[in-house]
């Protein structure tokens, strides 16, 4: 009797330690996924020399808080010479450290830099979180959200002040992915005086009354749409020129918006290239293309701008956006329908399969019904452009 209830509480305690090893090893397959997508880890290449990480907070007066932003200073940083830098806005969901988590932006542009590929730079990215909120969307826009356009305007003038930098308009790029392209667009085209060089990964360019926006009236909306008001910048990039590279995956429900954008800001008089590559709205499209745009934007600081109206350069001619927006932005759902249809009832999956994706699509601001609206106005948008041009009424908008 004795020894079977010693027994009994030592099987318990193996049973807890087990468990506990069993939850510790699932979160830390959780954190490496989350951290990584699953992505091979880039590694630093033999010979490449390291940056340091450091993580900023200073008062900005545009959110009337303390705020913070990440900034990764190249190897070598210091010794009297100076460098352009390169603004990362995140999208929603995300965070700044995105960028070194998922992209590893810090590791391949310190082995760019070992390779002779790209000049040293500093890396800035700042937090557009809402309240602290990874599943917030402030858009990168003054709403009463906060004014978070503003903000990024304060962490310009804290980076000139802090670090050494080249407090030039010419030696900045800003760029960003999803929502963090948008915002970039949007800021850069409000600001040319601040900003020479522009990176949309997977952007959009009309806004609606939604997340940050959905009481936004019919002027708040059109000062916010790229599309709507890039026709009226002439003026301002002829005083101030800038450079933009577009891209977008080809399956991405906003594909339809990337060539209208560029033809748009390229006529207005910036220099402008843009590229619908195979894959949807996601890291998959993004990490192949990384190293280019590090590549790009160090390129952008060094070379010579000037105002024109080159047409836009598409360097995927012939490939052209997904028919009525029915693209991959969906994609997690289909993930996650795939993982949860082994799980439930013969019914129960058969409602799953007949469900559309975008009520799966978790809540991030803005959601797939939002983006064929979206859709649609860039193709009324378009198709009113050309009825105006024949009619000899001039360019002609539709407001959102």
């Amino acid at each position: 009797m004795r020894r079977r209830g010693l027994r009994s509480p030592i099987v318990t305690l193996l049973v807890v330690v087990l468990g506990g090893i069993g939850l510790v090893g699932a979160y830390r397959y959780w954190e490496s996924y989350y951290q990584h997508r699953g992505f091979a880890t880039v590694d630093y290449l033999p010979h490449a020399h390291r940056g340091q990480l450091v993580d900023i907070d200073f008062y900005s007066a545009a959110l009337g808080r303390k705020a913070d932003y990440l900034a990764y200073l190249p190897p070598g940083y210091g010794g009297g010479q100076r460098y352009p830098v390169y603004y990362l806005l995140h999208g929603s969901p995300g965070r700044p450290k995105v960028f070194i988590d998922i992209a590893s932006m810090d590791v391949r542009m310190d082995n760019l830099i070992s390779q002779h590929r790209m000049r040293p730079m500093i890396l800035v990215m700042p937090d557009g979180r809402i309240g602290g909120s990874a599943m917030s969307d402030s858009e990168w826009a003054n709403t009463p959200a906060g004014q978070f356009e503003s903000y990024v305007l304060n962490v310009v003038a804290d980076v000139d002040h802090r670090f050494a930098t080249l407090p030039d308009r010419h030696d900045r790029v800003i760029a960003g992915f999803s929502a963090g392209a948008y915002g970039a667009t949007n800021i850069a085209l409000h600001n040319p005086s601040v900003f020479a060089g522009l990176q949309s990964w997977s952007g959009y360019y009309l806004q609606t009354r939604s997340g940050v926006f959905r009481h936004a009236g019919r002027a708040t909306l059109a000062y916010n749409s790229p599309l709507e008001y890039v026709d009226r910048l002439s003026p301002a990039l002829r005083a101030d020129p800038m450079r933009a590279f577009l891209i977008v995956g080809r399956d991405d429900d906003d594909s339809p918006q990337t060539p209208p954008m560029a033809r748009a800001l390229a006529k207005a008089g910036a220099g402008v290239s843009y590229a619908l590559y195979p894959g949807g709205h996601d890291w998959q499209l993004w990490h192949s293309h990384i190293d280019q745009m590090l590549i790009l934007a160090s390129r952008d600081t060094v070379l010579a701008l000037s105002h024109g109206r080159a047409p836009a350069l598409s360097l995927t001619p012939g490939v052209v956006p997904i028919p009525n927006g029915t693209g991959r932005r969906r994609g997690r759902a289909r993930r996650l329908s795939l993982i949860v249809a082994p799980i439930l009832k013969g019914s129960e999956r058969r409602r799953l399969r007949r469900t559309p994706s975008w009520r799966l699509t978790p809540a991030t601001g803005r959601d797939s019904k939002t983006t064929r609206h979206r859709h649609r106005h860039a193709r009324s948008h378009s198709h009113g452009r050309r009825r105006s041009r024949r009619r000899g009424a001039g360019a002609g908008r539709v407001r959102a």
